[in-house]
C-alpha cells in the first residue's frame, strides 16, 4: 500500500473538483431533519443542484482559512493494508502551513511538513523510519512559491479534493449516483452518493500499488463506495466520509476514507524550529530531488 499522503513533492490535482463542490449548494431551503424527495424526484432534485452550483463553488475547499483538519485513511486488500492520519493547519496572510501525517501501522514513520509565513525556506520533520535520509531529523528546503498553484495543491487539502472528485466522476458518468439530500440540525445539509470503486482510483483517493492495480478486475470496480457528505450552514464543506466492504471475485477490499476541519488554527498549532545547527539544508533542485528519491525509498508501504 502507499504510504503517499502528504509529503510526496509532486502532488497532483484531478480536474473534477468543481463538480464536486457544487454539493454545497444542494438543498439549503430545505426545513431541519427534514428528507427531500424519495426515487426519481430525489435524483431529478439533487441532480439540479449539483448542476446549478458547478462553477459558483469550485474554489470553496480553497477559501476555508485560518482552519484545522484532520484525515483518517485506511485501505486493505486481501492481507495487505495501510492507514495513515494526517493532521493540517493554515493560519494568516501570507499563510503559515503545516501538516503531521502519520502512519497508524508503523508509529516510527512520520513526517511533517512546516512552511511558515515568513522567509524563503520550508521544512520537513522526519520520524525514525527516515533517520538514513539525512543527517538530522529537521530538513530546510527551498519554498516554493504556491500562489499560483490549485487550491488543492497543499497536502492538508489533498485528501478532500481527491475525495470530492471521486463523487465528480460518478456524478458526470451517472447522475443518479446522488441518492439522498436531507438537512439536518444547525442548518447543515447532508448529502450521499454512490461513488464507484473505479471513480475513486481514478481520484486517486488511495494511490495503489501496480501489483494490487492489477488484480482489481472491471467488476470489481463497478462496486459501491458509499460516501456522505455534511456541508455547514453557509453551504462550505465540513466533512466527507467514504466507507465500504467489497467482497467479490475472490478478493477483500476494505476501506475507509474521512476528511473534516476540526476548527480554528492558532499559532499554538505551528512547531518551534530548533537551532540552526540541527536544521539540514538542501541548497538547490538537485538536492531536493534527491532529498525525495530517498525519501520513497525509505518508506515502508
Amino acid at each position: 500500500m502507499t504510504g503517499g499522503h502528504g509529503m510526496r513533492r509532486h502532488l497532483r490535482v484531478i480536474g473534477l473538483l468543481g463538480a464536486a463542490l457544487a454539493l454545497t449548494a444542494a438543498c439549503g431551503q430545505a426545513r431541519a431533519g427534514a428528507a427531500l424527495p424519495d426515487g426519481e424526484d430525489a435524483a431529478t432534485y439533487v441532480s439540479a443542484k449539483f448542476e446549478s452550483a458547478l462553477n459558483r463553488l469550485q474554489e470553496s475547499l480553497g477559501e476555508q482559512r485560518d482552519t484545522t483538519a484532520s484525515n483518517d485513511t485506511y485501505f486493505r486488500f486481501d492481507e495487505k493494508w495501510a492507514h495513515n492520519t494526517i493532521v493540517s493547519a493554515r493560519l494568516g496572510s501570507p499563510e503559515s502551513r503545516v501538516t503531521h501525517n502519520r502512519s497508524e501501522k508503523n508509529p516510527d514513520e512520520f513526517l511533517d511538513s512546516f512552511s511558515p509565513a515568513d522567509g524563503d525556506r520550508q521544512f520537513v520533520y522526519l520520524g525514525p523510519v527516515y533517520k538514513n535520509v539525512a543527517p538530522t531529523a529537521w530538513v530546510s528546503l527551498p519554498k516554493t512559491d504556491g500562489r499560483a498553484a490549485p487550491a488543492c495543491a497543499w497536502a492538508g487539502i489533498l485528501p478532500a479534493c481527491k475525495m470530492a472528485n471521486a463523487v465528480a466522476i460518478t456524478f458526470n458518468t451517472n447522475k443518479k449516483a446522488a441518492t439522498n439530500a436531507r438537512s439536518r440540525q444547525g442548518g447543515r445539509t447532508e448529502l450521499r452518493a454512490d461513488v464507484t470503486l473505479d471513480a475513486f482510483l481514478r481520484a486517486r483517493v488511495e494511490v495503489l500499488p501496480d501489483s494490487v492495480l492489477g488484480q482489481i478486475t472491471d467488476t470489481m470496480r463497478k462496486q459501491i463506495v458509499p460516501t456522505t457528505i455534511t456541508l455547514d450552514p453557509g453551504g462550505a464543506l465540513e466533512q466527507i466520509l467514504m466507507e465500504a466492504n467489497i467482497s467479490a471475485e475472490g478478493h477483500r477490499i476494505e476501506l475507509r476514507e474521512e476528511f473534516h476541519f476540526t476548527g480554528k488554527a492558532s499559532p499554538n498549532d505551528f512547531p518551534k524550529l530548533p537551532d540552526a545547527a540541527q536544521i539540514t539544508v538542501l541548497p538547490d533542485q538537485a538536492a531536493v530531488d534527491d532529498f525525495y528519491r530517498r525519501l520513497d525509498q525509505a518508506r515502508t508501504g
